[in-house]
Formats: C-alpha cells, sequence, structure tokens
C-alpha cells in the first residue's frame, strides 16, 4: 500500500467525527458599500435559553465600525440578515494587558433576524467545551476566506462564497516569537499545508475563487471569527473517537504567517462577554460555565 491509498484510509475513517452541524451554524460576515457586497469575516450562530447571539473575532467588528459599514450575515438560502446597532466587542486591558487577549465579539440577534435564518442551526452550551485543550488535539475550522469569494455589485447578483474546512492539529513547536499569544486564553493550530492532505489521500492545495494557487495561510484573511471544533486525539485510536462528542472549543482570531499557525481564542472568552452583559441568563450559564 502507497502512501497515498493510507493516507487515504485515515481520512476515511476521520471524516465521519468531522460534526454535520458546525456548516450550519457558520455563517459569513458581510459588509455592503455603495451597493456592493464584500465578504468581510465569518461567524458562529450561539443561543443560550431565549436569547441567540453571532460570534466573530472582535477586530472583524472594529475595523467594520471604523469605516461605517452596513453589516450583515449569510443565512442559507444565499440572502443576507442585517445585523445593526451594537456590538459587544472585548476590549483592552483585561488580565493586566495592554491589548485586547481575547479579540472577540457578540451581536444579541433580535427574534425576526433569526426567522430569516433558513436553514441554519444555532449552537447550544451542550456544543461547547470550555477548558484547556490537549496537546494531541485534532481540530477542523469552518469559514470563508476572502480570497475564495467575489463580491455581489448588484441585487440581482449574488455574493459568491467558497466554504474553507481544515481539519489540523495542536502545534507544538517553539512559540517564544509569537506577539500576542498567552497559553491560557488561546488555542495554537499548525497551518502548513505540506503536511496536509485532500480527502483522496493527495496532497493538499489552497486555491481561490478562480481555482488559482494561493498563499497559505497568509491567504486565509476572512476566516476571522471562524468556529474550531475538537473532533478528536492523536493518543486515541480513531474508532474510538466517536465515545466523545465533538465539540466547539475556540474562535479563530489570528494567523502567524511566518511562523505557520493559527490563533484561536476559547470560547470562555465568549461567555466571559456574554456572562457580563446579559444578567438574566447567567442562571443558566451557570450549570455549564466554569468558575
Amino acid at each position: 500500500m502507497d502512501k497515498q491509498q493510507l493516507q487515504y484510509l485515515v481520512n476515511n475513517k476521520v471524516t465521519p467525527y468531522i460534526p454535520e452541524q458546525a456548516w450550519d451554524s457558520t455563517v459569513a460576515i458581510v459588509i455592503a458599500h455603495n451597493h456592493n457586497v464584500y465578504q468581510f469575516g465569518s461567524g458562529i450562530l450561539f443561543r443560550i435559553a431565549d436569547e441567540s447571539f453571532v460570534v466573530t473575532a472582535g477586530h472583524v467588528i472594529k475595523e467594520a465600525h471604523k469605516y461605517n459599514k452596513t453589516l450583515g450575515i449569510t443565512s442559507a438560502n444565499e440572502s443576507f440578515v442585517a445585523v445593526p446597532g451594537e456590538w459587544i466587542c472585548s476590549s483592552e486591558g483585561q488580565y493586566g494587558t495592554d491589548n485586547d487577549p481575547f479579540d472577540v465579539a457578540i451581536y444579541n440577534l433580535p427574534q425576526h433576524a433569526v426567522q430569516k435564518l433558513d436553514g441554519k442551526r444555532l449552537l447550544y452550551l451542550n456544543d461547547i467545551d470550555f477548558g484547556l485543550q490537549s496537546g494531541t488535539g485534532v481540530y477542523t475550522l469552518f469559514g470563508y476566506p476572502g480570497i475564495c469569494s467575489k463580491l455581489s455589485t448588484s441585487g440581482s447578483e449574488k455574493l459568491q462564497l467558497k466554504p474553507f474546512q481544515y481539519t489540523t492539529i495542536a502545534f507544538n513547536r517553539d512559540t517564544g516569537s509569537f506577539t500576542e499569544y498567552q497559553e491560557r486564553f488561546h488555542l495554537l493550530l499548525e497551518a502548513q499545508l505540506q503536511y496536509s492532505s485532500t480527502e483522496k489521500g493527495t496532497q493538499a492545495t489552497f486555491k481561490d475563487l478562480e481555482g488559482n494557487s494561493a498563499p497559505f495561510p497568509r491567504g486565509l484573511g476572512g476566516i476571522s471569527g471562524c468556529s474550531v471544533w475538537r473532533i478528536g486525539d492523536l493518543d486515541v485510536p480513531i474508532d474510538d473517537w466517536g465515545q466523545k462528542q465533538p465539540k466547539i472549543v475556540a474562535v479563530q482570531t489570528g494567523v502567524y504567517h511566518t511562523n505557520q499557525a493559527i490563533k484561536a481564542t476559547r470560547w470562555i472568552a465568549v461567555s466571559t462577554l456574554i456572562h457580563g452583559a446579559f444578567p438574566k441568563l447567567r442562571p443558566a450559564m451557570d450549570l455549564w460555565w466554569p468558575h
């Protein structure tokens, strides 16, 4: 059996553990400008009790607001749902830091907006793992790179989006040169494409919407705010991965291009924002939220 055939068999075993609900709960965050619609980031749909949220990276929202852009999210039928008004973002100075260590943002979706999310699914607290992650974990990201999208220039032209799904392992190399990384807040993932493969076991490539080769991970702009799911562990036989439900563990918030690593903020940051801003949700959250 050659290397490709062996990789194909491994991938075939891993694929069933990639959660089906991940794409159903993923949205593209878009901005409107001069009748054009651009893909700007990625987001996650989440619900606690009777309140629904969009979760994304804080810098996505701060950058959009800097230029006073109208924001929206995609629904399953390729239409857009407006998300005007106030987003709640993490801020600088938390936990004794000069920067914003979390870089996450939430938006409280009104019920009429939720009803427009045809075919989409909201995640719940039992879909989340708040804990520190194993150094041998296996993770899958679900997002929309900007390089793989084509803007909409009229009401009759749809925004074209190419979904990006990437399964990788925890980053276990030296982190001494990494800026704005703190182990207690963040999860680091490997982004070395030469060690990745397609479902068929062939060498993975990264291409734009037109099929042209694109740099990796530098070309991943636009996945900011996407979900990171733990699907397995290298210390556990693949056949036993099903004993643990796949869980969302983090929100993607950065890329270290030179070091070929992807940074994500642990979901505890999202819970901290919601817990602080929505007192009525605290009784429900306290059943799950680690203190």
